[in-house]
């Protein structure tokens, strides 16, 4: 599946509780898209929760939740990666997706 497929909107941190959506990456502190397997799961956006991952620099407080942190790498989202120790994107509970970004693709594990 496509990244892109996937609504991305990146993002910038206004402050400690919130963001608002930019158009580049460049200068984004995470990106905000629908989860892939609830995505495929509902062939679809309705009922598909959405997921953000933030950049390693953003701190872990509890109003900039997310899976874990990633780099963003790319030009957008065609060829976003999202890359960290082991670059895969795991949520623990819910849907229980675990996927990777690469090269503005997502692979499912």
């Amino acid at each position: 599946m496509r990244f892109a497929q996937l609504d991305p909107k990146f993002l910038k941190i206004v402050d400690n509780q919130s963001w608002r959506c930019v158009e580049e990456i460049e200068g984004a502190d995470g990106v905000l898209f629908l989860c892939p397997k609830c995505f495929e799961t509902n062939s679809g956006e309705v009922g598909t929760h959405s997921i953000i991952c933030w950049a390693p620099h953003i701190p872990l407080l509890p109003d900039l939740t997310g899976p874990g942190r990633w780099a963003l790498k790319g030009t957008s989202v065609e060829d976003l990666s999202l890359v960290a120790g082991s670059s895969s994107v795991l949520l623990n509970g819910g849907c229980n997706a675990h996927f990777f970004v690469e090269c503005g693709l997502v692979r499912m594990v």
